[in-house]
């Protein structure tokens, strides 16, 4: 992250999210931002701005003595539960700057406007962009408009981009930025006078009156749609202190053919951060260590975990993402984070896996009710250790061969590491290659399964149940709820139609392999059905 960014530059970033702020200096250059919750406070800081979730006034003073005796003091924390007198005394006696978070902002939309500052701040300091991007955009519509420009999403949930707010927002626009509804009896007018329905259709600018029952004021909104007519989005322009220009209108009717094109654009190819560690992780060929390792401030020799998660499709894993890199930069300032179909993967610096195995065990039950994830419950896969950035894609396979073995056992651990796995993946993947095999397919147990399908009969459940339970009959018959003597005549008659032999470990340890690679086969069934 380029030094050039100062930290007025992240406070302008989050606009009116913040509510106050008493700095030490403004112009202090910034490079990283964190976020720690009131569980992650053992940790030291590691950025220059910090986020603190949950933490009041007791805790923060608690934790800035610390850091303070540690001399690492971050420039600025980001705080909703200090107000702006305690922050004075927290400036003058630990040199940090203090800013007042709005009580109703979300704190993964904070950092994500924080980010964003970033991630427009490196794209300047390095070559110059192909085209214009959301953020020019929204200048450029504002100096033509002369009012206060915001794009959204097609939810109309989500702000993409917009301009300073010079404190001449009304509350719908303060709360859309904010992440928060806007005020409902103001939205149900928007519904009953059509302007959403002209959203979504596009190619109309709606003028909205101004409405000062509700102190909101006049705006200007166009919906913003792909050539092959898909809703990407919407422009609003609330007027401020000076009325609209004349040509509006035409700027914003130019405007929805340009954001169509970078909402397009964006939609089918990724960022250049979000492709990079997609590389790392193994994708699209993979990607040079040193290279990651520049562009991504991470130490290319640094050991580290690899966390898999997985559990529910590829739409629920892509709509918790950003809360995933919420919680992942909360524990480790320098967490990665990316999504690769319907699994999610996070790299993070560690010198023992424990403390992160029980911080994994922590963030897939945070999820537990979440909507997004329509009942199911996330697993997670640790691997450790990781040695540097070029094992990165290596450790995301290991991950992967622990989630395969254990996401389809509901006994299987929430989180389970390699080592633990150890058994239960090479057994899934030795009954993978053999299920593969029809010559490796015993005509006897063929002979066993065919039997039960041509009389309903439990043979094979039977001896599943003898097998499992080593020989013991009365263990084996109460396993599946018949009489011991129903049990030995099920397993004589099972001998007498296979032609095998119980009694012979050989046959038994067979039988047990031949048994399993049917169930796996059955599965392939399935899925191809």
């Amino acid at each position: 992250m380029p030094s050039r960014l100062s930290l007025d530059d992240v406070i302008d970033a989050l606009d009116t999210a913040v509510d106050w702020s008493v700095l030490v200096d403004s112009s202090v250059p910034i490079e990283s931002v964190a976020i720690l919750d009131v569980d992650d406070l053992s940790a030291e800081p590691t950025a220059d701005v910090v986020l603190l979730v949950g933490v009041d006034i007791t805790a923060t003073q608690a934790w800035l003595r610390e850091a303070s005796d540690a001399g690492t003091v971050p420039a600025a924390i980001l705080t909703k539960a200090v107000d702006s007198g305690s922050a004075r005394g927290l400036v003058a006696e630990f040199g940090v700057g203090v800013v007042g978070i709005h009580a109703r902002a979300r704190w993964d939309r904070v950092l994500g406007l924080a980010h964003g500052a970033f991630d427009r701040a490196r794209d300047i300091a390095g070559t110059e962009p192909a085209d214009i991007d959301l953020a020019g955009l929204v200048a450029l519509v504002a100096q033509g408009t002369g009012g206060l420009v915001s794009i959204e999403d097609a939810t109309s949930a989500r702000v993409l981009a917009y301009s300073p707010s010079n404190g001449e927002a009304d509350d719908l626009r303060v709360q859309t930025i904010l992440g928060r509804e806007g005020p409902p009896t103001y939205l149900a007018l928007l519904r009953k006078w059509g302007v959403f329905d002209a959203i979504r259709r596009g190619g109309e600018v709606v003028d909205v009156p101004d409405h000062p029952e509700e102190a909101m004021r006049r705006r200007m909104v166009i919906g913003v749609h792909s050539g092959a007519g898909r809703h990407l989005g919407s422009i609003w322009v609330q007027e401020g202190a000076q009325p609209l220009s004349d040509d509006a209108r035409e700027v914003l009717t130019g405007a929805a053919a340009v954001a169509s094109r970078i909402l397009t654009r964006e939609m089918e190819s990724p960022t250049a951060e979000a492709q990079l560690l997609q590389r790392l992780f193994g994708e699209h060929g993979g990607v040079d260590a040193s290279s990651a390792g520049a562009y991504l401030r991470w130490s290319t020799d640094e050991q580290s975990v690899v966390i898999g998660l997985g559990g529910t499709d590829a739409t629920a894993m892509a709509a918790i993402s950003g809360a995933l890199r919420l919680h992942a930069s909360a524990f480790a300032a320098s967490a990665l984070t990316t999504v690769i179909s319907d699994r999610a993967y996070v790299l993070v610096p560690a010198s023992s896996v424990e403390p992160v195995t029980r911080w994994a065990g922590t963030l897939v039950t945070r999820f537990d009710g979440d909507p997004a994830l329509d009942g199911a419950r996330l697993r997670a896969g640790v691997v450790f250790p990781v040695d540097g950035l070029a094992a990165v894609a290596s450790g995301r396979a290991e991950v992967d061969r622990v989630l395969s073995a254990t996401l389809g056992s509901p006994e299987s651990a929430r989180v389970t590491t390699l080592a633990q796995a150890r058994t239960a993946v090479l057994l899934g993947e030795i009954l993978d290659v053999l299920a593969r095999r029809d010559d490796l397919v015993d005509p006897r147990i063929t002979a066993l399964v065919g039997y039960d399908a041509d009389h309903s009969s439990q043979l094979v459940e039977s001896v599943r149940a003898f097998l499992d339970a080593h020989g013991n009959v009365r263990d084996a018959a109460a396993r599946i709820g018949i009489h011991a003597n129903t049990l030995r005549y099920r397993i004589d008659r099972a001998q007498q139609v296979s032609g095998l032999r119980f009694d012979d470990p050989a046959d038994r340890l067979l039988t047990s392999i031949q048994l399993a690679c049917a169930s796996v086969r059955d599965g392939y069934s399935g899925a191809d059905r």
